[in-house]
């Protein structure tokens, strides 16, 4: 088991409850896309169809970072997570 902890913010932190950081505990081999899809479970149906669209890739805009580095940079959706990893969670920014 590893665990890693996700950080939102903005829209996201309102549908996670307001809740700024969740720590999850979760199995070896676990990719980005499948700490998503627990967030998903736990925080329901609005959460993950703010993060994914139809076809199980981000919505635009939606930005994700692991240890700091975008994770187009590594194997997108497909990067394995490690113990003690820091997910990095926000939707798109728009402003003038």
């Amino acid at each position: 088991m590893i665990m890693v902890e996700i950080t939102t913010i903005m829209g996201l932190r309102t549908l996670m409850g307001g809740e700024k950081d969740q720590s999850l505990t979760l199995p070896d081999g676990t990719t980005v896309a499948d700490a998503l899809d627990q967030l998903g479970k736990i925080y329901g149906l609005a959460l993950h169809d703010r993060i994914f669209n139809d076809a199980h890739q981000l919505n635009p805009g939606i930005a994700v970072f692991v240890n700091g580095c975008v994770i187009y940079a590594l194997a997108g959706l497909e990067t394995e997570l490690q113990d003690g990893d820091a997910v990095l969670l926000f939707p798109p920014v728009g402003g003038g």
